[in-house]
C-alpha cells in the first residue's frame, strides 16, 4: 500500500506501530538467546542427542524468523519499513507541513520511529533515509 502520512496520523499509528515492534524485537531477543545456545552446543560436539537438540534449535531460529519477516509485512502493509531490527527504526513515508522554507522537495519527507521512542520526532527529506536522524522541527500552531 503506497501511503503517505502526516505527523500527527504517525503519532496516531504508534499504537499499532508499538504492538508490532514489541513482537518484532521480543522474537529479535529470543532468536539471539537460540543462536548462541545453537553455537555452544556445536562447540560441544557431545553426541548424546545433539542431532535432535540442534534440530529442535533450528526449528524454533526458523519460527522466530518468519515471525520477524510477519512483522516487517505489517509494516509494509501500512506503507513504511524497517530500515533496521536492531534498534529497530521504522520509516514512514509522510508529508511536510512546515510551509515554503521547507528544504524538502514536493513536501515529502521520511519520519522515523526508533524503538523506545514515546513519539514520532525524527525525520529527514527522501534520499537520505540511510544518513542521521534529525529531530523534527514542529512550528506552533498560530505561527
Amino acid at each position: 500500500m503506497k501511503r503517505t502520512y502526516t505527523l500527527a496520523e504517525a503519532n496516531l499509528a504508534l499504537p499499532l506501530i508499538r504492538a508490532i515492534a514489541a513482537e518484532l524485537v521480543e522474537r529479535r531477543i529470543d532468536r539471539r538467546a537460540l543462536r548462541r545456545r545453537r553455537e555452544l552446543l556445536e562447540k560441544a560436539q557431545t553426541p548424546e542427542g545433539l542431532r535432535g537438540e540442534l534440530a529442535e534449535l533450528d526449528a524454533r531460529i526458523w519460527e522466530h524468523d518468519d515471525a520477524i519477516r510477519h512483522c516487517r509485512a505489517e509494516f509494509e502493509e501500512l506503507g513504511m519499513t524497517v530500515l533496521r531490527t536492531d534498534p529497530l527504526t521504522i520509516h514512514i513515508p509522510g508529508q511536510n507541513r512546515l510551509g515554503p522554507r521547507s528544504t524538502t522537495t514536493n513536501g515529502t519527507v521520511v519520519f522515523c520511529w526508533q524503538e523506545g521512542e514515546d513519539s514520532v520526532c525524527h525525520g529527514h527529506p527522501v534520499g537520505e533515509e540511510e544518513d542521521q536522524r534529525r529531530p523534527l522541527r514542529v512550528r506552533a500552531k498560530g505561527a
